[in-house]
């Protein structure tokens, strides 16, 4: 069970723990839901953030320590604070582990793996050279302002087996068409600060070399004006925030491919 307030870091561990763990994850966004919902779960381990508006994480452990059926449960606390007395008392309150904010999804995963097979133990991650790997992959480019999406973007394309390219706002989209190496897709966000999506998309679309590249518009729920401008621009496909990660991974495959010349 997983207990953050952060919709974007609730998504990444929960889609991370089914897609590379297999586990089957209960997410839930804040301390007083998990006291309501966690005993009729049952999980077999507690995944709590440090700090909730309301109650915080090691509020929400005490809670759920007074329910017989969670008392043995081992936990363990997502945090962004990772000073020594911080981490200190996260142990104290009997934690079996600490895992730093922000965290890579392989890492996340092979921490609560081990943490399963035995609750006293953290194991080192294991990192893979994928170097060689890394050149045959079809390439993304995500245009996106908002960290915590572009972050679980990247990580949904990763997992489907794509190298990510990133852009943080509109002018740096601007750069990667003008400048930057032509990619397989492009997912671009409408609201950009500076030049915005469709602003990024007549640039795209007026670029012989980006020719036949397709791109999948990323929308607030509503948009349905900008979609419709969108889609007359050029764009191949939209999906409106917030989305469901599967989704939007099988949305992604089913883009045509750019012919690589």
């Amino acid at each position: 069970m997983i207990v953050d307030d952060e919709e974007d870091i609730r998504l990444v561990a929960q889609f991370a723990l089914e897609q590379l763990g297999g586990h089957e994850v209960l997410a839930l966004g804040s301390g007083r839901e998990a006291v309501d919902r966690t005993a009729a779960f049952s999980p077999s381990l507690l995944v709590l953030d440090g700090s909730m508006p309301g109650m915080d994480g090691p509020q929400t452990l005490l809670a759920l320590r007074g329910q017989p059926a969670l008392k043995h449960v081992p936990a363990v606390f997502l945090t962004a604070h990772t000073s020594a007395r911080r981490i200190a008392d996260f142990r104290a309150l009997g934690a079996v582990d600490v895992i730093a904010k922000p965290f890579e999804p392989q890492h996340l995963c092979d921490r609560v793996s081990s943490l399963l097979v035995s609750p006293d133990t953290v194991p080192a991650m294991d990192l893979e050279d994928e170097e060689q790997a890394q050149g045959k992959k079809p390439v993304a480019l995500v245009v996106e302002d908002d960290p915590g999406i572009r972050y679980l973007l990247g990580f949904i394309l990763e997992q489907q087996g794509w190298r990510v390219l990133e852009a943080c706002d509109g002018i740096q989209g601007v750069a990667a068409i003008l400048d930057g190496p032509v990619t397989d897709v492009v997912l671009l966000d409408i609201m950009l600060p500076g030049v915005d999506g469709l602003q990024l998309l007549d640039i795209l679309r007026g670029a012989r070399r980006w020719k036949g590249v397709p791109v999948m518009m990323l929308t607030a729920k509503g948009d349905e004006p900008s979609v419709s401008r969108a889609l007359a621009a050029g764009a191949n496909d939209y999906v409106a925030k917030p989305f469901d990660p599967a989704d939007l991974a099988a949305r992604v495959n089913r883009l045509p491919r750019r012919h690589r010349s």
